[in-house]
């Protein structure tokens, strides 16, 4: 069988290679012909741009050619022997990566969705499983105050969910680009620190406290630190994106008030949860993006504003391109497998 797979194949270059792939199945995998697929700007952005390369831990190695994409809405057509999550026939969402036909982990994940909403929009269910990692490892409860830095996918999708928990949520973003989305997606408090000096913001709405929770949604150090001297004593600071670049700054600050105020900072990984139900564990991975599919499905979390580019696999190299480097532009891209 032959599938047609994205593919970095150096740095800031990608492209769409015809592949073969075997035509038998193991156990868990199912075999899934490609509906749509959705772009992580940030984690795919890093392998596209090299950025990866300066990530701790990283062996001293070429990553390239590198496989990418891990948002996969598709059609099942075939099952190995081991697999229950889903059957021939069934929508899914799965972790696989951006091509025409891939062999699904259905062990792991493959879960269905419903048929009934554009696929465009139920494929973002993918990036709000990596928001709701924030919300199911913070302590909020309604009424609190609550720092979005960052609208992104994955900022913007956090604040919509703790939004619906009850939180008055405040966000921070210097696009105007993300910021127009924010407010399209109802995000009712957004500030631009560019334009308004955002601590000064940040006290006078808390009364001088601080946030109850503040969360990191780019990935960069400094803003981490940021977050963290906002935050409220017994308040807690949660790392959503994942820090990449190196930084360079004095972290005596924000150190003394984690010690001193009692702040919690939490990482909130998405793969920290058990894929599966587990005792003792309330939530997993599997039921989060099922509850997140519905909702979005239902139009309770808001995700039509946010897709800024609808574009066939072929066009990868220059969707990869907008995401890195013209953000003014590009929010945020889906693969549509139907134009290959």
């Amino acid at each position: 069988m032959k599938t047609h797979q994205i593919v970095f194949t150096e740095a800031n270059k990608a492209e769409l290679l015809e592949r073969e792939i075997d035509n038998a199945l193991a156990p868990n995998q199912a075999l899934v012909q490609a509906e749509y697929s959705v772009v992580s700007a940030g984690t795919e952005g890093a392998g596209f741009t090299g950025l990866v390369r300066e990530m701790p831990f990283q062996e001293n190695r070429s990553p390239y050619p590198m496989n990418t994409g891990y948002g996969h809405l598709g059609e099942v057509l075939d099952i190995g022997s081991g697999v229950t999550m889903c059957k021939p026939g069934d929508r899914v969402l799965s972790f696989s990566n951006h091509a025409s036909l891939v062999k699904a982990d259905a062990g792991r994940f493959a879960l269905p969705v419903p048929k009934d909403a554009p696929g465009e929009k139920i494929v973002y269910s993918r990036m709000a499983g990596v928001s709701i990692s924030a919300l199911r490892s913070s302590s909020v409860q309604p009424g609190d105050p609550v720092l979005v830095i960052g609208q992104g996918l994955v900022g913007n999708f956090a604040a919509q969910l703790f939004q619906m928990a009850g939180a008055d949520v405040l966000a921070s973003e210097i696009s105007p680009l993300r910021i127009e989305k924010a407010k399209a997606c109802g995000i009712k408090r957004v500030v631009n620190p560019n334009e308004t000096d955002l601590k000064e913001y940040v006290m006078d709405w808390t009364g001088g406290e601080g946030v109850h929770i503040a969360i990191e949604a780019i990935g960069v150090s400094e803003l981490v630190a940021e977050a963290v001297m906002l935050t409220r004593r017994y308040g807690e600071t949660i790392l959503l994106g994942s820090p990449r670049a190196k930084a360079v700054f004095d972290a005596t600050p924000m150190l003394l008030r984690i010690h001193l105020e009692a702040i919690r900072m939490i990482g909130s990984l998405e793969w920290r949860w058990p894929p599966h139900d587990v005792d003792r564990c309330r939530h997993n991975i599997v039921e989060n993006y099922r509850q997140l599919a519905n909702w979005i499905a239902e139009d309770r979390i808001i995700v039509e504003p946010l897709l800024t580019h609808l574009a066939s696999p072929a066009d990868c190299q220059e969707i990869y391109t907008g995401l890195t480097s013209k953000k003014a532009q590009y929010l945020s891209a889906v693969f549509d497998w139907n134009r290959l």
